[in-house]
């Protein structure tokens, strides 16, 4: 007994080499930590969500910390011992552990933050054609790959240029473009396609932005109530990218076009139709029955001229407010830039598919306590300046300044663009 107190006191004395942040994190949420204390048994070891979870979400805030063996060397340490109940997490303990972990625990923890950010939100400007409010409910949908093994069971495995195969693992995410806050981030099952994951996850009453990647007629058509009947509804909106009418890409039949405005020509809109899918393929998901709006926009991109094909079931707003909430739809690639960089996912710290979805959660959790404490929500500038502090160039408390000095500015400009606004109405 006395070796074992004295190997406890060991660990305990043991100091991680470099800053520890975000333990006060872990203290804000001691209370919803307390209902993960189920026990989950390997042989004679044990290791709780709470311990597995505090690690990871401590490992999120910490660049030092990337890998299972690190997150067993920084268990030892004083600074986690704090926050744990065990003395050390073992990688074979937490390897196991990943295989049965439950993801879905953790489900009330972002339920409670999310609901403290509602309140906390306002959308920041109104505009005359209603942007601001459609934006509210508006969501950008991507997928993103990260580095897998060949054991990986839903990894997908191709060839580059070079003939080398690779295995890569894909993520699905959707983020609220007024928010920056991910509504989800979903591990696909075995063989799912982006657009089966994204039907899976549709929500009433919200817009979806899909790049080409989701040109699918059973997406479109899974936006509808009853899309096969003469009573099809609109369940959702969606704006998706199409490529261009040739080659394998549907073109709308029987199309009427529609009169374009001085501020749609403004905003590089060339055409406005309404027309009808007409295949094999859209008469058995439905779509065919339904009337669908394309919009083409043109726009340069490092002073090459390019084209969108945008296809979308918004009938009663402006071609060029189709054009500017497609234009929203980056944010989630820049989302991803960040995630895979800070968020610990240049490689998985789990092979099973429960362990990367914890580890999902424990991602979402973290980018709400930080716009919780600091009071913004997550932006191009805060991605920017918390990839900083990934690669080990700043704290946390260095970019709290430089990010505050950055959105009084653009405070500043979004009240002088208000007034301007306002003198061109009168």
């Amino acid at each position: 007994m006395a070796n074992e107190r004295s190997n406890h006191q060991s660990a305990v004395d043991r100091e991680w080499p470099v800053q520890v942040i975000g333990g006060k994190y872990v203290r804000l949420l001691a209370r919803y930590l307390q209902k993960l204390r189920d026990e989950d048994a390997h042989g004679n070891r044990r290791l709780y969500l709470d311990d597995v979870f505090v690690a990871y979400l401590l490992a999120f805030f910490n660049p030092s910390i990337r890998s299972l063996r690190t997150v067993e060397d920084f268990s030892q340490t004083r600074q986690a011992q704090q926050h744990l109940s065990v003395r050390k997490i073992c990688k074979s303990t937490l390897s196991d552990f990943n295989k049965i972990a439950d993801p879905q625990r953790l489900e009330p923890i972002l339920q409670a933050l999310r609901c403290q950010l509602t309140r906390k939100h306002h959308s920041r400007s109104n505009s005359a054609d209603g942007l601001s409010e459609m934006l509210e409910r508006t969501v950008a949908v991507d997928g993103t790959f990260i580095p897998a093994v060949a054991e990986v069971a839903w990894a997908i495995a191709n060839s580059n240029n070079h003939g080398t195969t690779r295995h890569r693992a894909r993520l699905d995410a959707r983020l609220n473009v007024a928010t920056w806050l991910p509504e989800a981030l979903v591990v696909p099952a075995v063989g799912q396609s982006e657009s089966d994951s994204a039907i899976e996850h549709l929500q009433e009453g919200c817009i979806y932005l899909y790049d080409r990647g989701y040109m699918s007629f059973a997406l479109l058509a899974a936006h509808y109530h009853k899309p096969h009947t003469e009573k099809a509804v609109v369940k959702s909106s969606f704006v998706v990218r199409f490529k261009p009418a040739a080659g394998n890409s549907p073109d709308l039949k029987d199309a009427t076009d529609c009169p374009l405005s001085d501020a749609d020509r403004a905003a590089g809109v060339v055409s406005d139709r309404v027309g009808n899918f007409i295949s094999a393929t859209a008469r058995r998901t439905g779509i065919s029955r339904l009337r669908l709006r394309e919009v083409i926009v043109t726009y340069e991109e490092q002073g090459q001229p390019k084209t969108l094909r945008l296809i979308t079931n918004l009938h009663d707003v402006s071609a060029k407010t189709i054009g500017l909430l497609y234009r929203h739809r980056w944010q989630v690639e820049l989302f991803f830039r960040w995630f895979k960089s800070f968020g610990n996912f240049g490689h998985l710290i789990s092979h099973q598919r429960e362990g990367v979805l914890a580890h999902l959660y424990v991602t979402i959790i973290a980018v709400l306590l930080m716009y919780l404490h600091t009071g913004y929500r997550p932006s191009k500038y805060l991605f920017a300046l918390v990839s900083q502090v990934a690669v080990g160039g700043a704290t946390l408390e260095e970019i709290l300044p430089i990010l505050q000095e950055r959105e009084r500015q653009n405070e500043l400009a979004r009240q002088s663009a208000a007034r301007r606004r306002a003198k061109k109405g009168r």
